[in-house]
């Protein structure tokens, strides 16, 4: 508590210098960017914080609108001319204030001028901007919208979260946000609002991926320098998405420059990537990210030594990730763009042991396994502007998640002779190979409508043709007299789901806006077709300018599960449809909530509450792993229920050279299986009481740029077995430990807390970021282990017995210590 109240105190004593600098240089604003077709919001956003200048705009001005600019040491008025020198925006200073507004139609962009002091002269090619009321700034403001739980990133928002191993990851940055919590300690993966891992749905360009994560989860599968913006959602759901219970987040990538051939390679102390995009004729581009991790390369002095050390006893370890995003990008008209793209995401890992012992080293244990996981997606698009007010996207797509996992086995024991005679050598040999996957094959039409001003309609549908191999298992086990072989019945299932959905933003009033709509889906397997419904309902009322009060419902529904084991994202973890007694998750969730913004749109303040009943919910029997290793996969499930509730707090600064946020969630999740812990409620896996995380952006000037996160919550829950049963001692074994019952997550681990830090240095052609992941080095916990004391153990030689006399203790497991990480950005 002593360290959380230092920190508090450190960060308000930094926002008061740092505010204190804003205003000491607030005069001089000089812009320093490189921005290579990136979100028009993203490039502002950059400006705002080079400068401490605020953007106000009405908040369709800047969509897909994108910027292609390069500017050093520029006055903030040339910097902005040439940021919407080929745009139809506008722009006027106020002040710290800088207005926005689209352009008057037939007006010759190189020919405007802005005069603020004086009024039109007939036939005078000068343009005189009416005032414009302010409506919203960077994002639109959250008192504007009638959407609770819901956030747009742009790569700028991403780039501004300290990194580990200088990686800066779309769902670490999510995770800063209130009511998002991540799985376990560094991991990408996320639980939202006392949701499992699995209940989040994550699409890149319209399309799911199954596996979004590197490394058993400490990297996201999305490279940033494809990403062109994320939409995320976790309580108002838009009727647009189902499928999954607790949150949507869709990855748009960016398309390739019409204006030359531009991009950007980094170097990492753990990775390396490289983007490029630019034209392919008049009106195509191309747009192609790839990055590689070299782990592999690192462990390699790192094995050798360790096995310098020991003849007798050897290691192996071996395991490197890559991913591409490549997209091409046609303009057929004014009115009809298509697109193709393909993503690759692939994981690879290897370990191993051998021991060697007794003559000539002729006694040997060796252990071989490797894994190997991914993900692909071949997808193309159309879009086209039916009418002014009617536009459609149509997409085609094949995605598909795999993964493997082979274990091998090779034994060779000294069996001791009990009589007259010489010792016998007996010699196993096993090997296992399992396989899981999913193919799926889409399509879907998305409509957008507006019929006038007040209104926005949505609508559209798809079908999906899924191909499921839930598990297939061979395994092979021999002995110097006998082999045995054993090989699944091969069982795929093929799947039909249809989905629709429809709803209508509509603006009545400007104190009251109303979003509703509805999701339909079915789902068809094995002859058996389930089918959901997904209402959903949001209202907001702004009884004053600055305030709203808003209250929301949604229904989902989920019919693919990830069957998980552990906290970590393992490509063990199987990916299974509802199939037989299974039925498909459903979720209701309730939220109301109270959002403030401040005048300037400079500060905001939001409050939400929320309640979610979820059924149907599947996991593991507690005797799963008794049941034979072949047995039908659906047998050792079971399902139940759960609820979570909770509130989540947020105070941030959106703009100047000081921004960040402080949130705090208070929240509580629980489950209950007829088939598990006695039939008693037992509190969910990431019931995590008490959440606060804080993040700070501080422009220090146009070169420098810190940033901190400081990360605290409830340790997570965990199963303690705190009783054994000692199996009888025999010859030269000692009997082994059988774990008795115990209530299921009956034990809650240590707070959580650490702190992040980085440092971006601009320099000409790039810059450098320099991190440190859990800088002040303390040692969380994330597990417990049970080991004995003192491993005093010795053999009667008259008796022919082992004996040993230690004490268990519970002793705790802790992980990543202090690490920095430095990379360089090279842009050209």
């Amino acid at each position: 508590m002593k360290r959380l109240i230092v920190l508090l105190l450190g960060l308000s004593l930094t926002f008061g210098f740092a505010q204190l600098q804003a205003a000491g240089k607030s005069g001089k604003n000089k812009v320093t960017l490189v921005a290579v077709n990136q979100p028009a919001a993203s490039v502002i956003r950059n400006v705002a914080g080079q400068t401490g200048m605020n953007f106000v705009y009405s908040s369709e001005i800047l969509q897909d609108v994108m910027i292609n600019v390069k500017l050093r040491n520029k006055s903030l008025r040339k910097s902005l001319e040439e940021i919407f020198r080929h745009t139809d925006i506008d722009f006027k200073i106020d002040g710290r204030n800088i207005v926005l507004k689209k352009r008057p139609r037939g007006i010759d962009v190189s020919r405007v001028r802005q005069r603020h002091s004086e009024k039109p002269v007939e036939n005078s090619d000068t343009v005189v901007l009416e005032e414009v009321v302010v409506e919203s700034r960077l994002e639109a403001p959250t008192v504007e919208t009638s959407e609770i739980g819901a956030k747009k990133l742009s790569v700028a928002d991403i780039l501004n979260t300290p990194s580990l191993f200088g990686e800066n990851d779309v769902l670490k940055a999510l995770q800063l946000q209130p009511g998002i919590n991540g799985s376990a300690e560094g991991m990408a993966s996320m639980s939202v609002h006392g949701g499992n891992t699995d209940e989040n749905l994550f699409m890149l360009d319209n399309v799911p991926l199954y596996e979004v994560n590197h490394f058993m989860g400490f990297f996201s599968a999305f490279n940033i320098n494809a990403v062109r913006y994320i939409d995320f959602f976790k309580s108002s759901i838009p009727a647009k998405y189902d499928g999954r219970l607790s949150s949507y987040l869709d990855v748009r990538t960016k398309s390739g420059s019409q204006e030359g051939h531009h991009g950007s390679a980094k170097l990492g102390l753990t990775s390396g990537a490289i983007n490029i995009d630019g034209p392919l004729g008049k009106n195509t581009t191309y747009s192609v990210a790839a990055r590689r991790s070299w782990f592999d390369l690192i462990s390699i002095p790192i094995v050798a030594l360790a096995n310098s050390g020991d003849e007798d006893n050897k290691i192996s370890f071996g395991y490197a990730f890559i991913d591409l995003n490549a997209k091409v990008t046609h303009r057929f008209n004014s009115r009809a763009t298509g697109f193709a793209s393909v993503y690759f995401g692939d994981d690879y890992l290897k370990s191993g042991s051998e021991e060697r012992w007794y003559q000539n080293n002729e006694i040997f244990d060796k252990e071989d396994y490797k894994v190997h996981w991914g993900n692909f997606l071949a997808q193309t698009g159309f879009n086209y502007k039916i009418t002014p007010a009617i536009k459609g996207e149509f997409t085609a797509a094949y995605t598909r998640f795999f993964s493997s996992t082979k274990e091998k086995y090779h034994i060779r024991e000294y069996l001791p002779s009990s009589g007259i005679g010489t010792p016998s050598v007996s010699e196993t040999k096993s090997f296992q190979n399992t396989k899981n996957n999913i193919n799926d094959i889409l399509l879907r039409a998305d409509f957008d409508w507006m019929p006038d001003e007040s209104s926005r309609v949505r609508f559209g549908g798809g079908y999906t043709l899924h191909r499921f191999l839930p598990a297939c298992n061979y395994r092979e086990f021999s002995t110097a007299t006998s082999s045995i072989t054993v090989r699944d019945s091969l069982t795929r299932y093929h799947a039909n789901e249809v989905n629709l959905y429809i709803e209508d933003d509509w603006r009545i009033s400007r104190k009251l806006m109303l979003n509703a709509g509805i999701h339909g889906s079915m789902f068809a397997i094995d002859g058996k077709s389930y089918f959901g419904y997904g209402p959903r309902l949001s209202a907001s009322c702004r009884p004053v300018e600055n305030l709203a009060v808003k209250g929301a419902f949604s229904r989902t529904n989920q019919y693919v599960h990830q069957l998980q084991r552990t906290y970590l994202a393992l490509p063990s973890d199987q990916w299974v449809p509802v199939n037989g007694r299974l039925k498909p998750q459903s979720a209701d969730k309730v939220a109301a909530g109270i959002f403030l913004q401040s005048k300037n749109n400079v500060y905001a303040f939001s409050v939400e509450g929320y309640y979610k009943w979820m059924k149907n919910l599947i996991e593991y029997r507690d005797e799963y792993y008794l049941m034979p290793p072949l047995q039908v996969w659906d047998s050792q499930l079971c399902s139940g229920k759960g609820s979570a509730r909770g509130l989540d707090f947020k105070i941030e600064k959106l703009a100047g050279k000081f921004t960040g946020h402080v949130s705090y969630s208070l929240s509580k999740a629980d489950r209950t299986f007829p088939d598990k812990n006695g039939g008693r409620t037992f509190p969910a896996r990431f019931d995590q009481t008490h959440s606060i995380n804080i993040l700070v952006n501080w422009n220090l000037n146009r070169r420098i740029q810190l940033s901190a996160a400081w990360i605290g919550h409830s340790g997570n829950r965990f199963t303690m077995l705190s009783q054994v049963w000692q199996g009888p001692d025999v010859g030269y074994y000692w009997g082994d430990e059988s774990m008795l019952k115990a209530g299921i997550n009956n034990y809650r681990l240590p707070f959580y807390h650490r702190l992040d830090l980085s440092m971006s240095l601009k320099t000409r052609r790039g810059f450098w970021n320099f991190s440190i992941f859990n800088a002040y080095c303390h040692m969380n916990t994330v597990a417990i282990v049970r080991k004995y004391d003192d491993e005093s153990h010795f053999y009667d030689e008259f008796g022919g017995t082992y004996y040993h006399d230690s004490k268990p203790v519970f002793k705790k497991f802790k992980f990543l210590p202090l690490i920095p990480s430095v990379s360089y950005t090279w842009i050209f």
